[in-house]
């Protein structure tokens, strides 16, 4: 164990990176469900104890921290491990003298758990770049078989998206499991020389680039070799190509020859465990095979942000939130979300709150099982709405989005959220309601 330097204060900066680095040494084992070429950073720690947190950037934003199995952590350990319990969910187990804690924002399901912890209790390997898929750990490559990047590198190198939104959010994946992510559009390019010039930036060729196909072949196997445009302390290396019909109308020869060599390069790539894709965005169907695989047309799970609808003072947006609660909890259910979501509406213009009433009988007063939550009502609890609106400047998807997450985010159990919008014929029904939105009264308090 590593000792003899004292923990520096939070404000001596030299002294505590030159901490974190010592910490960082100690080199603690790291669950192999995540991709293992990783950059962990070290948060909080002591050398005396060997006590280690570390923030792993991956999906869900996790964290592990390595405690000693008895006595004091030390540091700033119990510090550090007070805030993340207070912003995540934790799983923990022990080992040898040691005891583990994964933090992740998402609750981690027991089958991830296992997987995690299996693959702490596995082998340590001789070369620090692991295999980022292990066919001979049969529990952990199940898990690794469900990633996105063995979904697209069983079928192929090159793969096409309809949307730059969906090339976006695909390459975002990559990089959440440790992918460097290379992105250049193409949709600006009017010649080929544009093409070389944005290739070269982007992975970082070196000056003497020969700007044509057979010295981009010569440069991606330097790539593959992690020469420049790579990094062997990551997963793998992704380039992007947003605006490809560009490319195809100044050149369609030459656009599938750059894929053909990407592709190609991407193979002798493999042979050093180095998993090398590449992502278009196009619509063009027919591109045929490159590398000896077939273009594949791929899709995301994800929708594309809804367009933007602004709002003026001619509307009245409102907001009702359900919640079982008893007549106290009600209050306080109020009082809380007013504080969450004031500074909200404040930007918006004049906003008006009411106290929480009883939801009618026809909206489910009387249901013991909410219908949109599914939660039980506990004794003495009734179903309440919490309303409030705004009459101002904004978008209505913006606004929207932001109040969910910030009663979301403050883990208010409510049952279900509605957004009301009144204007001209309806407005009368909504000053009914929230008289001190009525702007012809400015003088009147929000």
């Amino acid at each position: 164990m590593l000792a003899g330097m004292p923990m520096p204060s939070w404000q001596d900066q030299p002294a505590h990176r030159e901490y974190q680095q010592a910490l960082r040494d100690l080199r603690i084992a790291l669950p192999r469900w995540w991709p293992t070429r990783v950059h962990a950073d070290v948060v909080g720690g002591d050398l005396d104890t060997g006590a280690v947190v570390l923030h792993l950037p991956f999906d869900g934003n996790p964290y592990l921290a390595r405690l000693p199995l008895r006595g004091p952590s030390g540091g700033n350990t119990d510090t550090t491990l007070a805030e993340l319990d207070r912003t995540h969910t934790c799983r923990e187990w022990t080992q040898d003298d040691w005891r583990y804690i994964v933090f992740s924002r998402t609750p981690l399901t027991d089958t991830d758990f296992r997987c995690i912890r299996m693959s702490m209790n596995a082998a340590p390997r001789t070369s620090p770049r692991a295999a980022v898929f292990d066919p001979t750990d049969k529990a952990l490559f199940e898990t690794q078989r469900q990633r996105v990047d063995w979904q697209l590198l069983q079928n192929g190198v090159v793969h096409r998206y309809d949307t730059r939104f969906a090339l976006d959010t695909a390459a975002g994946h990559l990089a959440g499991l440790g992918y460097i992510i290379h992105l250049v559009d193409a949709a600006t390019w009017t010649n080929l020389d544009d093409m070389h010039t944005a290739l070269a930036a982007a992975l970082s060729f070196p000056a003497y680039y020969g700007r044509n196909l057979d010295a981009l072949d010569d440069v991606l196997r330097d790539v593959a070799e992690y020469h420049y445009g790579s990094d062997p302390d990551t997963t793998g290396t992704v380039l992007a190509v947003a605006g490809f019909d560009r490319l195809l109308h100044l050149d369609r020869t030459t656009a599938i020859a750059v894929l053909d060599i990407i592709a190609q390069r991407a193979a002798t790539a493999a042979l050093f465990g180095h998993p090398m894709l590449c992502l278009i965005d196009s619509t063009a169907d027919g591109l045929g095979s490159v590398g000896g695989a077939p273009v594949l047309r791929q899709t995301v799970s994800e929708y594309p942000p809804d367009p933007p609808e602004p709002f003026d003072e001619s509307t009245i947006v409102e907001f009702r939130f359900q919640i079982f609660a008893t007549p106290i909890e009600a209050e306080q259910y109020a009082v809380r979300m007013r504080g969450l979501v004031e500074p909200v509406l404040a930007e918006v213009g004049h906003y008006q709150f009411r106290p929480p009433l009883l939801t009618s009988v026809s909206e489910g007063q009387n249901d013991e099982r909410h219908s949109s939550s599914g939660r039980q009502r506990k004794d003495g609890q009734h179903l309440y709405d919490i309303d409030f609106a705004v009459r101002g400047h904004g978008d209505r998807h913006v606004l929207g989005d932001t109040v969910f997450d910030r009663v979301s985010d403050a883990d208010i159990g409510f049952e279900q959220m509605y957004t009301s919008y009144f204007s001209g014929k309806y407005l009368p029904d909504a000053l009914d309601r929230y008289p001190l939105l009525d702007l012809e009264n400015p003088e009147q308090p929000r």
